[in-house]
């Protein structure tokens, strides 16, 4: 049914609907009077949803009774669907196979469904009566009714690209670097960035840090946040800085490891958002005072905190201002029209005003201008807007400013952004996992022509366009891999998502909750005392979701039998006990699991029974093998696992399946043939076998299934394809023919250098976007062939034999590139870009060997006409190269670089090592 979500305004009231009559409508056979109670509670419950969304609609003007009122409702409708799920469940048809005994035992328990269904019924019908009258009585239609409310244009531009572009910013990054630059000493010197929240300390030090991070042997970006967890920020920095991590150390052992690592390098560091002197205490000591002009950059909102950082080194502390009178009404002005002079003059006096309650804080203006930007241009409107806005400047009067861009947000996008407070501070949700999740939970309503995923995307990227949630490494064709929430958003949806019990959050050994159920809990704690876990459980038996972030030492059989979960996620879980997941096969309700927990060793088999499930997820576990039962998942959409796991052959039988990876541990032929059967597979990730493993007369059965498989799910429309294969000379020269039967692939990754040539029937993949591909040689005619297909976006080849001759991107080709990467493990190289070629490329990067070769080749670029360069980067190889070899490189990168008309930001890195 369109529309029917679940929502943290109208609860499950649509979805349960749908429920209601279909049990009145369908062949079940309930007892007498049950249908006549399930059509009062659907046509009264009808009438509350319709009143719950005028409520919705103006949620700031509600007074506390009639949010006590909407509440109510709101759980009832938990509680009716929990009771019609386990219902439906219960008297679902028993297995046909099943011995005389059982089904006896099955038409008892339905008997028995039947008669608890009828008594359940007129309890929730008292309920429901109860708060008819109670709406009755306070005449919260009437009320309602009074309310006015001005919709948002549902054609809001996507502006965020516009919002990206920094306003101000020039001036405190030059001021910055030149300090750090300004003198020749070697010691260690910070910079610490210190002001009120949202003024844009993260982003002035996060501008620094690209412009000058070239200059450096290595450096990292570390958040720290209010509450640290300091273990984790020592492993990520270190795995960041290049160095190995082994989950088992401790915080003496990471700081160590830390130390004796830069102890020789030219590092630098951001540290980000740091609260505590305390905090700072710790991070100093993994930053050595080596004598190489290392540089650290901190921020921080604590005035105390930035001494304590330059007390003891070089330090300086850089003060950040708002934003003047001139910057804001740019920075305004290009958030709303694209332009800082195109605001209409009817429009100027109140524009002026609203920026001036703004006070130059860039959060709040870009709030409001994104607000306005899906306003139509009516200028009672704007001046709607102008009242609205507090005038302090505080953190009160900033949370009055983005309440009011969250009150501006249709139902469907409150609900989704308030189920972010889920995920602790500082973390980076990955856009696949929020996507999933919030399918899952039922926020994402049904829209012809498209598939669930591509609307909660639309959803993700509204949001990002009014500046309620912060896009994160985004890529080629402009999406966002991942997004963070500023602190100050997230405050205010905990709070929020607290007040409404959509969402429960642990801290410590507490946890505040506006109801005795809890819906929706997340657990950030390290460690939870057994008491605590028992109580917050006992709150749990009628809970959707819940999430572990860090928790140690705790029993998975704590969790009880939950008939209403739908979300379960493990995040860094380490518990004492069972290592599998007690009573998983009894979430009957369960629609994603996700397990990033190295404490959780295998499956139960009765993970089959989950008839529900869209999503597992366990690559961040130490499962070795999935159950045979997992082909009973008829709607699994989809099994993400890590190399290692063994695949059974039942994959076939996963007829919903959409996305599978990582294929490597399976029953060769078997498994390859069982492919075809996945009739709606779109991706998929597989380690091909090679004859070492199968033998001669296997290898030809295997190449034959295979063959037969890429063809079928070919024409079914397979859109993602990453194939690794070793060095198996034999599917290297095979491979390259068997792609042509997939005409619909959007993404093609080929992990291995093997292949030895290009083929001209890659040109028949007439869809293909990204294309990640090894081979060991290349010639004119392979870049001929790729840039003939129309639709790429990216490309990245890795050569490694490197070319034996001049490569030219000649005109016309490569039409809609964004991102081009080419690395070259040869010596020498020279590529010329000509006239009308890549008219789109933003990022190039070229990596090759200054070492002397046979073939003698030299060194020559031509970048001026790439017309949309913005970024050029430049890695060469030192390793076995004469200081002339790499100086001559150098300067034909540089000449051909400073001819470029856009003075394209440039890149140059030299290593000196073999790798590449």
């Amino acid at each position: 049914m369109a529309g029917a979500i679940v929502s943290v305004s109208t609860g499950a009231l649509s979805t349960l609907l749908p429920k209601l009559s279909l049990l009145i409508q369908g062949e079940y056979k309930l007892l007498k009077g049950v249908k006549g109670g399930i059509s009062f509670l659907r046509d009264e419950l009808t009438s509350m949803h319709t009143l719950l969304v005028k409520l919705a609609n103006n949620e700031e003007k509600l007074d506390e009774q009639v949010k006590d009122w909407r509440n109510k409702v709101r759980e009832l409708s938990y509680d009716i669907e929990d009771c019609i799920d386990l219902f439906l469940h219960k008297v679902s048809s028993s297995n046909a196979k099943a011995s005389l005994v059982r089904k006896t035992a099955a038409k008892i328990r339905k008997l028995w469904s039947r008669h608890k269904i009828a008594n359940l019924i007129e309890e929730l019908k008292a309920r429901v009566i109860e708060e008819s009258d109670r709406r009755s009585r306070y005449n919260f239609d009437e009320v309602a009714d009074k309310f006015s409310h001005v919709q948002i244009d549902p054609r809001l531009p996507a502006l965020y690209v516009e919002a990206e572009k920094l306003v101000g910013i020039d001036g405190p990054r030059e001021k910055i670097i030149r300090w750090l630059e300004k003198d020749e000493s070697l010691k260690l010197k910070i910079v610490c960035i210190v002001g009120f929240g949202g003024l844009g300390k993260t982003t002035l030090a996060n501008q620094v840090y690209h412009k000058i991070k070239g200059q450096f042997d290595c450096f990292s970006f570390v958040p720290v946040s209010r509450n640290p967890n300091i273990l984790k920020i020592l492993a990520d920095m270190l795995k960041e800085l290049g160095s190995n991590v082994d989950t088992s150390d401790d915080q003496r052992q990471l700081i160590s490891k830390l130390r004796t690592f830069l102890e020789h390098q030219r590092y630098l560091v951001i540290i980000d958002d740091i609260w505590s002197t305390q905090a700072w205490e710790v991070i100093k000591c993994v930053l050595p005072e080596n004598n190489l002009r290392s540089r650290i950059i901190s921020t921080t909102r604590n005035s105390d905190v930035a001494t304590s950082c330059c007390s003891s080194l070089a330090g300086y502390i850089h003060n950040i201002q708002p934003l003047n009178d001139q910057d804001s009404q740019k920075l305004f002005f290009k958030r709303i029209f694209g332009d800082e002079s195109a605001c209409p003059p009817y429009l100027e006096q109140v524009s002026h005003g609203i920026i001036s309650k703004c006070h130059g804080l860039p959060l709040a203006l870009i709030s409001i201008a994104s607000l306005l930007a899906g306003k139509s241009r009516m200028k009672e409107q704007w001046e709607q807007v102008y009242n609205s806005i507090g005038f302090a400047f505080s953190h009160q009067g900033i949370r009055d400013i983005l309440l009011l861009s969250y009150y501006d947000l249709p139902i469907h996008l409150k609900t989704c952004l308030l189920y972010l407070s889920v995920f602790p501070e500082d973390y980076k949700i990955g856009r696949e996992e929020l996507i999933w999740r919030w399918i899952a939970e039922g926020f994402i309503s049904e829209v012809k022509g498209q598939t669930l995923d591509q609307v909660a995307e639309n959803y993700l990227n509204d949001l990002v366009n009014r500046s309620m949630i912060q896009p994160v490494d985004i890529k080629y064709d402009g999406r966002a891999d991942a997004c963070k929430l500023h602190d100050m958003v997230l405050d205010l949806i905990i709070s929020l998502s607290t007040q409404e019990n959509f969402t429960t959050i642990v801290e410590g050994q507490q946890y505040k909750c506006s109801s005795n159920k809890i819906r929706r809990i997340s657990i950030h704690s390290k460690c939870l005392e057994d008491e605590v876990m028992q109580e917050i459980m006992t709150n749990c038996l009628q809970v959707r979701s819940i999430s572990f972030y860090g928790l140690q030492d705790q029993e998975t059989s704590l969790l009880p039998t939950l008939n209403s979960l739908r979300v379960l996620a493990f995040e860094n879980w380490h518990h004492r006990g069972s290592k599998s997941i007690k009573h998983l096969g009894r979430f009957f309700q369960l629609t994603y699991l996700r397990i990033n927990s190295r404490g959780i060793y295998e499956l139960p088999e009765q993970i089959g029974g989950l008839q529900n499930l869209l999503t597992l997820d366990i690559r961040g576990s130490e499962v070795k093998k999935l159950p045979s039962t997992i082909g009973c998942l008829k709607n699994l959409v989809r099994l993400l696992v890590n190399d290692y796991v063994e695949l059974p052959n039942e994959i076939g039988d996963l007829q919903a399946l959409q996305q599978l990876s990582y294929a490597d541990n399976y029953n060769s032929i078997v498994f390859v043939e069982q492919l075809k059967r996945l009739a709606n597979l779109r991706e998929i990730g597989i380690q091909l076998h090679g004859s070492a493993q199968l033998g001669d007369h296997d290898m030809a059965r295997y190449m034959e299934a295979l063959k037969s498989s890429l063809a079928v799910m070919g024409k079914q429309g397979l859109q993602s394809l990453e194939i690794s294969y070793g060095h198996d000379m034999v599917i290297g020269e095979k491979l390259m023919d068997l792609l042509c039967y997939s005409p619909c692939l959007r993404k093609l990754v080929i992990d291995s250098s093997r292949i030895s040539r290009l083929s001209k029937q890659m040109a028949l993949l007439v869809n293909l976007r990204h294309l990640d591909i090894g081979v060991s040689n290349i010639k004119q005619g392979d870049l001929c062939v790729l840039g003939s297909i129309p639709t790429l976006l990216f490309v990245r080849l890795f050569v490694e034999n490197g070319p034996d001759e001049r490569l030219a991107i000649i005109s016309h080709q490569f039409r809609c590139l964004k991102q081009f990467i080419f690395i070259s493990l040869g010596g020498g190289l020279e590529m010329l870009f000509l006239q009308e070629a890549m008219p789109e490329l933003r990022r190039l990067s070229l990596s090759f060997s200054a070492e002397e070769t046979d073939c003698k080749m030299g060194f020559e670029f031509s970048f001026k006409h790439l017309a949309s360069l913005e970024h050029l980067k430049v890695t060469i190889d030192c390793g076995d190269a004469t200081r002339s070899r790499v100086e001559a490189a150098e300067a034909s990168v540089r000449n051909a670089a400073s001819a470029h008309p856009g003075c394209p930001r440039i890149e140059m890195i030299n290593r000196y090592s073999k790798t590449s």
